[in-house]
């Protein structure tokens, strides 16, 4: 990877970061507040309408914003074409989620469900209006730009969500909190960018964007679907009470992923991108940010698991204790995925968008496959076996990734080595530690105080003694990131 490219897309991926972690702690924030003012069948019930509005995000709002992205030549009519036949698909789906509203409420046996559904759409139109300009933004690797807009919204979103749940709204605090934050994002957006859209729209284009985006979106959609679909089995067969507790440990992991995974995703895209035709340096740049990703994800999922009890207790209070074992199990998914993080960004910035779609479709037949088989033996059986669906499939990446790229199929595996070793020395020690003060009676947050540093000492001991040369990559980069770069806009 050229030294310029390789800086901006540290620094983009720095700014990335920083809107992903800024929008988890504001999540966290308003979440832990809202949390306690709310009940577990509010989450419940809005998670239900959530389900719905993520699908129909995923077809609006990624297959155009990823094409502008991938392409290496784009003109005006592309941008016009791709805003107009987003928006358009918004008011549409807009429009089912009004008419089906109530046949969805009738199903899933929650009155409450269908007014929280009608409002809740409306996060698609207003959400569609930004989604050209800011991929103009991450085609140019101006992620400053998009980290602004985000945190903007999600700082408005919490501040209204949490007024009002401390105003006794009860669940129409969280509908407001996603539809204030959607709005201001979108408000933020409009005023940074200089770009406009005509009243032009082209059919020859829109073919051009819809053979990429077309994948990219019924992808997004699949991923989706068997994401949702724990939710929505859990909440058709253990009612949203218990939905409720295992929305608490799911979204606890989805806050760890989404922290980087956003980050690695869009940033990976732009430079990957501009590497499409140099496959020796693409096969550089994935295999290095992969290491770096497998050195900080694997520690966060095990210690995850391992600290479940005093976490949830220190952060969410006794009332959620229920979601101490969901969240033991689902974190180590956290492992995988960070190994994987740099996969559909690759595949698409070398056109093989069909790849991620066709993965995605065999995760989504494995996973609904194992979630109907295993719902009879309750809500940990299915999440231990979300958890191994991952780790089962992920040497069919590897195999993709060493065609791809003409690598060794080991040398793809190899970053997640030394990772790998840490990891297990952290584990077996926190392990060890907590059997030893199971006697103490220490409080939960003495625990983590004396659980997460000790955690952290064996893993970088142990990654150090395996590969230094890794800790030394990682530091190298901490340093690009650390250093003011005059493209970081």
């Amino acid at each position: 990877m050229p030294t310029s490219l390789r800086t901006r897309s540290i620094k983009g991926f720095l700014w990335s970061v920083g809107e992903s972690f800024g929008v988890a702690v504001l999540s966290l924030a308003s979440f832990l507040v809202m949390a306690r003012a709310l009940e577990p069948q509010d989450f419940g019930v809005v998670a239900l309408a959530g389900v719905f509005i993520f699908f129909f995000n995923l077809i609006t709002g990624h297959g155009f914003a990823d094409a502008i992205v991938q392409r290496l030549r784009l003109d005006p009519d592309h941008l016009d074409t791709a805003f107009w036949s987003a928006l358009g698909l918004a008011f549409v789906l807009l429009a089912l989620c009004q008419a089906a509203a109530g046949a969805a409420a009738a199903v899933f046996g929650e009155p409450a469900l269908a007014e929280v559904l009608r409002w809740l759409s409306w996060v698609l139109p207003v959400g569609a209006i930004g989604s050209v300009p800011l991929a103009l933004f991450r085609r140019e690797m101006h992620f400053r730009m998009v980290a602004a807009c985000s945190v903007t919204g999600r700082v408005t979103g919490a501040v209204v969500g949490i007024v009002m749940a401390l105003g006794g709204f009860g669940l129409w605090s969280l509908v407001g909190q996603q539809l204030a934050g959607v709005l201001a994002s979108s408000v933020a957006i409009a005023w940074s960018t200089e770009w406009r859209p005509r009243l032009r729209f082209s059919v020859p284009h829109l073919r051009d964007l819809w053979v990429f985006g077309f994948h990219v979106s019924a992808a997004q959609v699949v991923t989706g679907a068997g994401e949702q679909v724990l939710n929505l089995l859990i909440g058709a067969l253990f009612g949203s009470t218990a939905l409720g507790y295992f929305n608490v440990a799911w979204r606890m992991v989805q806050l760890v992923k989404s922290l980087i995974s956003s980050a690695v995703y869009h940033v990976g895209l732009s430079a990957f991108a501009r590497l499409q035709e140099d496959s020796a340096a693409v096969t550089r740049a994935f295999l290095g940010s992969t290491r770096i990703s497998c050195l900080a994800g694997f520690p966060l999922g095990a210690g995850m698991a391992l600290v479940s009890g005093p976490l949830v207790a220190v952060l969410f209070g006794a009332k959620w204790s229920a979601s101490v074992p969901l969240l033991t199990v689902l974190a180590l998914e956290i492992i995988p995925a960070f190994y994987g993080m740099f996969l559909s960004a690759l595949y698409r910035a070398m056109d093989k968008a069909a790849w991620v779609l066709g993965m995605a479709l065999l995760y989504f037949g494995a996973g609904v496959a194992g979630v109907l088989a295993l719902a009879p033996f309750g809500m940990l059986a299915i999440a231990g076996f979300w958890v191994a669906r991952a780790v089962v499939l992920m040497p069919v990446h590897v195999g993709l990734v060493s065609r791809l790229l003409a690598t060794p199929a080991r040398d793809v595996a190899w970053p997640a080595a030394a990772p790998l070793v840490g990891t297990a020395v952290m584990a077996a020690g926190v392990a060890a530690l907590r059997l030893l003060l199971a006697g103490e009676g220490l409080g939960p947050i003495a625990e983590l105080a004396l659980l997460v540093p000790t955690g952290a000492l064996l893993y970088g001991t142990a990654v150090w003694i395996v590969s230094p040369e890794l800790i030394e990559a990682a530091m190298k980069t901490a340093r690009v990131m650390v250093t003011p770069a005059r493209d970081s806009r």
